[in-house]
């Protein structure tokens, strides 16, 4: 077993993955197996990157929702702010209040996760390593899961009826852009560069499930 010592100033591992309840007693310790290093503190420049990556597909998303409806603001003005609105608050609020607790990431000592979330739920709630929300993330209609897939995608079906009220190419645009944006994050930012260092990833649901994360 190899262990990770607080503050040596590692950021990375050989290890496959974690355990939460070894990492909170021990030390962060993590099985040397083959495979992608894990982090115990991605580095800094990954996280403001991939927040960078979060805030603009909103940015965009939003602002695709409001020129479609650039005809009819009273419809534009409100759908859009609410879609950002959800996006951000489903985010950064929900999700360190009810996954982030129950994450390794809570238990290691100096750890930061892919997106930093943990150290955002430090500040809002203690951590609960048995809590459900990490292990249910990926269940029910109403999953955390679910609704962040949903603050990536819901810019187009929200900006469709505009599109057909007036087309507008910039609209088409920009929903071609959240199209991509969603298609590069889940496939190519998530699956091939965050999950494969993640500490929590051998028990998380999300990987086990095959699902977005």
């Amino acid at each position: 077993m190899l262990h990770l010592v607080p503050g040596a100033g590692n950021e990375s591992t050989g290890g496959d993955g974690a355990d939460g309840r070894n990492a909170a007693n021990e030390g962060a310790r993590v099985d040397e197996t083959p495979g992608a290093p894990s982090f115990r503190r991605y580095p800094l420049r990954w996280v403001l990157g991939l927040n960078a990556l979060t805030v603009a597909h909103y940015l965009v998303g939003c602002g695709a929702i409001l020129i479609a409806y650039r005809g009819y603001p009273i419809v534009g003005w409100p759908v859009g702010l609410a879609y950002f609105v959800f996006a951000v608050v489903q985010l950064y609020v929900l999700m360190p209040l009810v996954v982030c607790p129950g994450c390794v990431y809570r238990t290691v000592r100096g750890g930061r996760c892919a997106s930093g979330l943990n150290l955002i739920s430090a500040r809002l709630c203690p951590p609960t390593p048995d809590a459900l929300g990490f292990k249910e993330r990926t269940s029910g209609r109403l999953c955390q899961n679910r609704l962040c897939l949903w603050s990536l995608v819901g810019p187009v079906p929200l900006a469709l009826p505009g599109l057909v009220l007036s087309f507008s190419w910039l609209t088409l645009a920009l929903l071609l852009v959240v199209a991509v944006l969603t298609v590069v994050r889940l496939a190519v930012v998530v699956r091939r560069a965050t999950c494969p260092h993640c500490l929590a990833r051998r028990w998380c649901p999300v990987i086990r499930a095959g699902q977005p994360a």
